[in-house]
């Protein structure tokens, strides 16, 4: 998901978003997995640092919360959702299959409480609850799910997720629209689903996790339709429910499902929280106030891809008293500048490779308070595919000199102008200001085209931005979700929003995301990630070091290495109730 982190930036990022893939689909063996009605509880076992605590005592059920959120969502349809503003409230609406326990890389079953995979790899049965029901008292089966795959496999809804189901049996005919069902598919009984794919996929289980692939109530759907399905209409079985009513351009009310059919190991129901105001201002500074006079209960991802906004860090963490409550993580994601190769002067490779020389990643760095790593390609270091020792024409330093030989050589000796997009936050201004003024230095005039989160994603994911920062958080450890989620031309333009189209890349690609051979993938993701540094496709700045802050009466929260905030597992003490 990039990430907004379309996970991107403090910035808001695409994508979603630890650290080496998982053997979540071990196909050389039937394997069961999960059992029991509860839920497993969070383990957080990642390399978190801080003192913020995760959890104390026994949760205690009750109590409200307020947050402010940097930007406003855009989409409130999990088939569609796919960027962290927006996946922050859908992935408290709905229920997936499989999820991922606490801030580990480990897959936990939530709808499905147990499943088998076949020896051949080929064949996923799911056993669900039996005792999940919608918001309006609808039962959630294995139709449910079934109805959500036809919904992002559906050509007419535009899902950004449609590419990582096509491996089903019938899939591909049916986005083809060839077909009018997904033959891979099937409910044997109401509680039963079984899908078959075309070829075994290392992990197709962990995309399983993704909102995409949620709960839904198709006769709710069909009554509303899509259009308010995505805006307002909300209808899921998750923790938190949300009405019509709820949801403003200034505001969002998360309201306790009552009857949600998930439990901890007290036997308490999740939520714990009875509600969850949000309140949407894109002033961090003034977010970030509210948060130190106690208003709002925690600093995290409803602030975008860095947690503490840039703005505030600096005094924020030379206070003791708000150090204290921090926590932070390095995460597997990346920002980065994009740049179009089928628009304007950027469709020249010399072009892109002069902006590249022409950026000085450390002191874009600086503005962010040097919190993160400097990237040198799309695939963070924590993802295995990662290449250690790129080729030197795939290795890029800052040389200005050289930018400007390399503009002459494409024609352009007296630079030229471009249009930048990105969202319009004050944290991410003062990055854009900071690219801006350094291509100014080599005859580039940047506008700055800054807007409010969805806007700017309408412009970026229809592929007709010349040049735009974002981000990207990995939806899954594995190198597929990076690379060939933003690279491959069948992502074009929606999550390939540079439009870029390389044969070779893609053959790569192609045969990187059905091999079971890990020596194999990571090799041919090495060619890929030569080929696209060559090309000059993005200009990767850094690899992003989250820090989140709660407040001391805040209890449950944790960094997810894969997800959102965990809404549904926070409490607050009771003298704060």
């Amino acid at each position: 998901m990039d990430w907004q982190e379309l996970k991107r930036g403090n910035l808001c990022m695409h994508g979603k978003k630890g650290t080496v893939a998982v053997a979540s689909a071990a196909v050389l063996s039937l394997v069961l997995v999960g059992c029991g009605a509860n839920s497993p509880a969070p383990s957080n076992t990642q390399n978190t640092t801080g003192t913020g605590t995760a959890s104390t005592g026994k949760p205690v059920p009750g109590g409200s919360v307020t947050l402010d959120f940097v930007q406003n969502i855009r989409d409130l349809d999990p088939a569609i959702a796919y960027d962290t503003q927006s996946d922050e409230v859908v992935s408290q609406l709905y229920d997936q299959l499989v999820t991922w326990q606490g801030n580990t890389d480990n897959i936990v079953p939530m709808a499905a409480k147990d499943w088998t995979i076949s020896a051949d790899g080929l064949t996923y049965t799911f056993h669900l609850h039996q005792d999940m029901k919608f918001w309006n008292g609808d039962p959630v089966t294995a139709q449910s799910f079934i109805d959500e795959f036809q919904r992002v496999l559906n050509p007419n809804l535009g899902s950004g997720g449609s590419g990582f189901y096509t491996i089903i049996q019938g899939a591909q005919a049916y986005l083809n629209k060839k077909a009018t069902s997904i033959s891979g598919l099937s409910a044997p009984s109401p509680y039963t689903l079984v899908i078959k794919l075309t070829k075994p996929e290392k992990f197709f289980l962990d995309t399983l996790t993704m909102p995409f692939i949620s709960a839904v109530d198709q006769k709710f759907i069909d009554k509303v339709g899509n259009k308010a399905f995505d805006a307002t209409q909300a209808m899921g079985s998750g923790p938190f429910e949300l009405t019509s009513s709820d949801i403003t351009p200034n505001q969002i009310i998360l309201t306790k499902n009552p009857n949600y059919w998930r439990t901890d190991s007290y036997g308490n129901h999740l939520p714990y929280l009875n509600k969850v105001t949000i309140n949407i201002s894109n002033n961090d500074q003034l977010d970030t106030l509210h948060f130190e006079q106690g208003q709002t209960a925690w600093i995290g991802w409803n602030f975008g891809g860095d947690g503490i906004p840039a703005s505030s860090y600096p005094q924020f963490m030379a206070n003791p008293k708000y150090a204290a409550l921090t926590q932070s993580l390095i995460m597997n994601s990346v920002q980065y500048v994009g740049l179009n190769t089928t628009q304007g002067p950027t469709k020249n490779p010399l072009v892109r490779q002069a902006i590249e020389y022409a950026i000085n990643k450390p002191d874009i760095l600086r503005l962010n308070n040097g919190r993160g790593q400097i990237a040198n390609q799309p695939l963070p270091p924590g993802i295995q595919g990662y290449v250690q020792n790129l080729p030197a024409d795939a290795t890029y330093s800052y040389n200005p000199q050289k930018a400007i030989a390399l503009l002459k050589q494409a024609g352009y000796p007296k630079g030229f102008t471009i249009d930048m997009y990105s969202s319009n936050d004050g944290a991410q201004l003062t990055l854009d200001q900071g690219i801006q003024s350094q291509l100014a230095k080599v005859g580039i005039k940047v506008n700055i085209k800054a807007s409010s989160w969805g806007t700017f994603l309408n412009v970026a994911e229809a592929g007709k931005a010349p040049m735009d920062w974002l981000g990207w958080i990995q939806d899954f450890p594995d190198a597929s979700d990076f690379l060939n989620t933003l690279f491959n031309s069948n992502q074009v333009p929606v999550n390939n929003n540079m439009n870029y189209s390389n044969a070779n890349v893609d053959s790569w690609l192609n045969t990187a995301e059905y091999s079971m051979n890990t020596q194999q993938r990571n090799q041919l993701y090495g060619n890929v990630t030569d080929q696209v540094m060559k090309d000059a496709v993005w200009v990767p700045i850094w690899y992003d070091k989250f820090t989140a802050a709660t407040q001391p009466w805040v209890h449950g929260f944790y960094i997810p290495a894969v997800g959102q905030d965990p809404i549904e597992w926070v409490w607050i003490s009771k003298s704060h109730q």
